[in-house]
């Protein structure tokens, strides 16, 4: 529950400050400031029991139910009022209130056992409280799971049994003034891989500022653009859903700038893949919008010829992984663990399969394969020693719960990265690499896109041919120290340079000079679309006379 707590705070907070109760030890920290500092390791991030601390204004304080639940109600105004001197006037106050009437709880009662609950407080208590004290509340929320009652206890209560955890968001009076509310609305087009980091992971972020609301619609559901008058600002953001003609997506562009907002279309794939599609519509789902946000340089240049507002935010981890125990790992003398697992790459994966092979050959059972991938290359592995992840029948086996993807890579030693060398590889991003790093994966990757990135013998290393390949895989599967030298680096790397939190300020800022141009995008767009109308899409550009084969679907 304190994971889910935890990414309440805006995770790009330098500094935070947690109130828990007088009396508890705070020597070991929090478990919520544990969970944060994976969001946001580089955070100053302080627990306290009192007020008899030396501590700067902080942008964060969070007050945990045993820091005020249990004082007299007409106390909890003047607690509030002395915790926020260490505030900065911009600064946000998170209250969390255990449920009293959560169903565990209740139960617990029933039965005569302690009270799993020591807040007396109710929700509504607290509400006064804040706005009577020198905040005021922004958001209010609950964090909720699953639980079962009896009959009893359900018909008894008042309440939303679930509920673990009433949260309230408050700033101080002063900076309420300047509070700008802002509705980011996505349609998401493709949401099994792309859509949480591309879209979800970084809305919920910006969500964690005040005044920010987020919601999002699948492809093919209805709908519907907000009229709400609360909202100051709009964004739609067109995740990956490319329209059917070009008269759909001129009244696409035209019904969202009525209701003014601010029209963004994500995507972090090579357009060539579709090109027939593309080149049907005219490429309107590029030109007939405010702005491109995509993942790659190679890509911004393809999207740059039809609309000059292109930014490219490069795939970032959302928290970082905690770090593995090498030392541990290595008293159990297991067999070195290599790892292959990405959706649609096997293609890439077959000119280094007989250099495998051959590895495999000379070490038997010191060596493990675990694989996500199609069936026939898994089948190829000539191995008993091999393991496939997630199952077989399902998306021919390539595609597995992301928390199953990085459970299995964490217990890897080498991971294999093959790109070959086309151009719909040379616009895929890092990702990979990163989410090895972040796990402590050793990879032994190709040029395309990792050599970018992967420094070659520090964090990573790079092959250029399968003979390279062979050698570098022999030499790592031999070399512990070495492998865990550079998964080091590679997690260091991670943690200082490729986290969400290190970034998607950058993103809500261009939003920001975005929306405040809109008048400006909006005239600008509108006669985009009417030189694509008269001259069609040449005019702007096109994906180039490309004779390479894409195959990265081909069966």
């Amino acid at each position: 529950m304190e994971k889910k707590l935890a990414g309440l705070i805006p995770p790009s907070a330098k500094s935070v400050l947690e109130f828990v109760g007088e009396g508890i030890n705070t020597a070991n920290g929090s478990k919520l400031r544990d969970h944060f500092l994976l969001i946001n390791p580089e955070c100053s991030y302080t627990v306290s029991n009192s007020f008899d601390i030396k501590c700067d204004e902080v942008d964060v304080i969070v007050f945990s139910s045993s820091s005020f639940a249990a004082l007299p109600l007409k106390k909890v105004t003047s607690f509030i009022n002395d915790a926020i001197k260490y505030l900065k006037d911009d600064g946000l106050a998170i209250f969390l209130l255990e449920n009293l009437s959560y169903a565990d709880n209740i139960m617990a009662l029933l039965d005569g056992k302690p009270p799993t609950v020591r807040a007396t407080m109710v929700f509504n208590e607290l509400q006064v409280a804040i706005n009577n004290s020198k905040l005021s509340i922004v958001k209010t929320l609950h964090s909720a799971r699953e639980t079962m009652v009896r009959r009893a206890v359900a018909e008894a209560a008042n309440t939303e049994l679930n509920v673990t955890h009433y949260i309230a968001c408050a700033m101080k009076k002063v900076a309420i003034p300047k509070l700008k509310h802002t509705l980011i609305q996505s349609y998401l087009g493709e949401v099994l891989v792309c859509a949480g980091v591309r879209v979800n992971d970084p809305n919920r972020f910006i969500a964690t500022k005040p005044g920010i609301y987020t919601s999002s619609t699948k492809s093919g559901e209805p709908l519907t653009l907000s009229t709400d008058p609360k909202y100051d600002r709009k964004i739609f953001i067109n995740q990956r859903v490319s329209v059917d003609t070009l008269e759909m997506g001129i009244k696409l562009f035209n019904s969202i700038a009525a209701r003014n907002y601010l029209f963004i279309e994500e995507i972090d794939d090579n357009p060539i893949l579709w090109r027939q599609k593309y080149e049907e519509t005219q490429f309107i789902n590029f030109i007939g919008v405010h702005a491109v946000q995509t993942s790659t340089k190679p890509l911004a240049e393809i999207f740059e010829q039809f609309n000059p507002h292109v930014r490219i935010f490069e795939n970032q981890l959302k928290e970082l992984p905690p770090p593995r125990d090498f030392a541990a790992e290595i008293e159990k003398h297991e067999p070195v663990t290599i790892f292959f697992g990405a959706l649609n790459r096997d293609n890439d994966f077959y000119e280094i399969l007989p250099a495998l092979n051959k590895i495999i050959a000379e070490y038997g059972d010191n060596v493990l394969l675990k694989v996500i991938a199609k069936t026939e290359l898994f089948n190829k592995i000539e191995t008993k020693n091999k393991i496939f992840i997630g199952k077989q029948e399902v998306y021919n086996g390539q595609y597995v719960p992301y928390n199953i993807y990085e459970q299995e890579l964490r217990t890897t030693h080498i991971s294999l990265l093959p790109l070959r060398d086309n151009v719909f590889n040379r616009s895929k991003s890092d990702l990979k690499f990163i989410e090895c790093a972040g796990n402590g994966s050793v990879v032994l990757a190709s040029p395309t896109v990792y050599a970018n990135t992967v420094k070659d013998g520090e964090t990573g290393f790079i092959y250029h041919n399968v003979d390279e390949f062979y050698q570098k895989l022999k030499m790592l599967i031999n070399n512990q120290n070495k492998r865990r030298e550079v998964a080091e680096k590679a997690y260091e790397y991670v943690k200082h340079n490729r986290l969400l939190s290190q970034h998607y300020e950058e993103r809500w800022d261009w939003y920001n000079e975005l929306l405040d141009r809109l008048p400006e995008l909006n005239a600008e767009t509108k006669k985009r679309i009417e030189l694509l109308k008269e001259k069609g899409y040449t005019v702007f550009g096109d994906l180039g006379n490309v004779n390479e084969k894409v195959d990265v679907f081909d069966d």
